[in-house]
């Protein structure tokens, strides 16, 4: 099937649900990343902007890259959402 854009809402419930927590907006990126002291604390933030009703393929490919988690494992996950 692949990867395909998804709702934002869509997408930050499941960045919620493998654990990330919002950390701050910068212009119109919100960033997300584990809590601090987490064992899997990133060194760089999931970033998306709200302002887009979908996230655009590149985007959800850059994050899942950031995330270390394959294109298949997140299809599997974002079903349930």
């Amino acid at each position: 099937m692949g990867v395909k854009p998804i709702p934002v809402d869509k997408f930050v419930r499941w960045l919620e649900s493998i654990g990330l927590v919002y950390q701050r907006t910068k212009a119109s990126h919100d960033h997300y990343n584990y809590p601090d002291r987490h064992p899997k604390r990133l060194t760089r933030c999931v970033t998306i902007r709200t302002k887009y009703k979908e996230i655009p393929l590149l985007h959800i490919h850059t994050n899942l890259k950031t995330l270390g988690i394959s294109k298949d494992e997140f299809e599997k996950q974002i079903k349930n959402f």
